[in-house]
C-alpha cells in the first residue's frame, strides 16, 4: 500500500469518526429537546402525580382525587414510583408534582437526609398497621396476650419510620416497655427496656413481613401491604392512632404550597365527592382510619 493509500484511509477513518462523534451529540440534543419539549407542555393545568407500586392508594386516587381535579380543567398525569429512593428527590426535582403513599414520619425522615425543601400538603384516610398472624387463633388484642408465650417470632418492619412506629404500637398494646426518651418517633429495637412477654422480636424489609406469616408467630403489616396480600380485614388488633402523625399524607414542594392548583387540589380532598367515595362501601376505603380534619368536618368517627 502507498503512502497516497494509507493517508486517504486514515482520513476516511478520520471522517467516520467524526460523523459518528457528530450523530451522538445531534441524539443528545435531540434528547435534550425533547426533554424541554415535554416540560413545555407541562402548563399551569397539568399536575403529574406520582403513586407507589402498590395499588391501595392508587384507587384512592383514582375514584376520589382525579375526577374532581379533571372537572376543574386539570390534566391528570400519573407516574408510578416504583424506586422508594427517589420518591420524594422526583417531586424535589420538579419532575412530579405531588406523591402520596408515605405519612409524615416518613417525609419527616426524607427531608432530614435529603432537604428536598417538601411538606406534606393533606392528611387523607389510611390503611393503617396492624397485627397479622397465621399461627394464632386470637381474634382481639386479649386473646392474643393469652396465647402468645415466650420466644414468638414477632416480625416489624425495618425502616427507620416504620420501626419506630411499629414499636410504639407494640407499647401501646401493653407488649413491651420503651426507653423513656423525648421523642420515641426515633426509638428503634435497641430502645427496648422491658419485654415482660419474651417476645423474639425482628425487623425485617416489609414486603417480607406477610411472606413470612407461615414461619413467624406475628407481623406487623401496613394496611395497604395487608390488602396487597388479601389479608387486611383478619387484622388481630390495630394501632391506637392519638394523632395524624402516621397517616398517609400527599406531599409538594414547599415553595408550591400557595400554589393554585394545589388550593384546588385541597378543594377536591375536602370536597363532599371525596368524602361519598371513601364512605361508599362497594370500596374498601370505608374501612380507613380517618385523620382529624375528616372528622371534624364529615362528624363521621373511627
Amino acid at each position: 500500500m502507498n503512502i497516497k493509500h494509507k493517508f486517504h484511509t486514515k482520513k476516511q477513518k478520520l471522517s467516520w469518526l467524526l460523523a459518528f462523534v457528530l450523530v451522538l451529540a445531534l441524539g443528545a440534543c435531540s434528547k435534550k429537546q425533547d426533554k424541554q419539549a415535554q416540560a413545555v407542555k407541562r402548563d399551569a393545568k397539568t399536575i403529574v402525580v406520582g403513586l407507589p407500586q402498590n395499588p391501595t392508594y392508587t384507587e384512592l386516587f383514582d375514584k376520589g382525587v382525579k375526577p374532581g381535579l379533571e372537572k376543574k380543567g386539570y390534566k391528570v398525569v400519573e407516574r408510578t414510583l416504583t424506586d422508594l429512593k427517589t420518591f420524594n428527590s422526583l417531586v424535589g426535582t420538579k419532575e412530579i408534582d405531588i406523591n402520596v403513599g408515605q405519612h409524615k414520619g416518613a417525609l419527616d425522615f426524607s427531608e432530614s437526609r435529603d432537604r428536598q425543601n417538601l411538606s406534606p400538603l393533606i392528611t387523607i384516610p389510611s390503611a393503617i398497621y396492624g397485627i397479622y398472624s397465621k399461627k394464632l387463633k386470637a381474634k382481639n388484642l386479649e386473646e392474643l396476650k393469652k396465647e402468645i408465650k415466650k420466644g414468638d417470632i414477632v416480625a416489624v418492619p425495618n425502616d427507620p419510620s416504620n420501626l419506630s412506629r411499629s414499636l410504639i404500637f407494640l407499647e401501646n398494646i401493653g407488649l413491651i416497655k420503651l426507653k423513656n426518651t423525648p421523642d420515641k418517633r426515633f426509638s428503634t429495637d435497641k430502645d427496648i427496656v422491658e419485654n415482660p412477654y419474651g417476645l423474639d422480636i425482628r425487623p425485617l424489609e416489609s414486603p417480607q413481613i406477610a411472606r413470612s406469616l407461615e414461619s413467624i408467630t406475628f407481623g406487623l403489616l401496613s394496611g395497604a401491604d395487608a390488602i396487597f396480600a388479601g389479608i387486611f380485614d383478619s387484622c388481630i388488633t390495630k394501632e391506637v392512632n392519638t394523632d395524624d402523625y402516621y397517616l398517609i399524607i400527599f406531599a409538594v414542594r414547599t415553595a408550591d404550597l400557595n400554589a393554585q392548583w394545589v388550593k384546588d387540589f385541597v378543594a377536591v380532598v375536602q370536597s363532599e365527592e371525596f368524602k361519598n367515595v371513601v364512605e361508599d362501601k362497594r370500596y374498601i376505603f370505608h374501612k380507613y382510619y380517618r385523620p382529624a380534619w375528616y372528622v371534624k368536618k364529615w362528624k363521621i368517627n373511627n
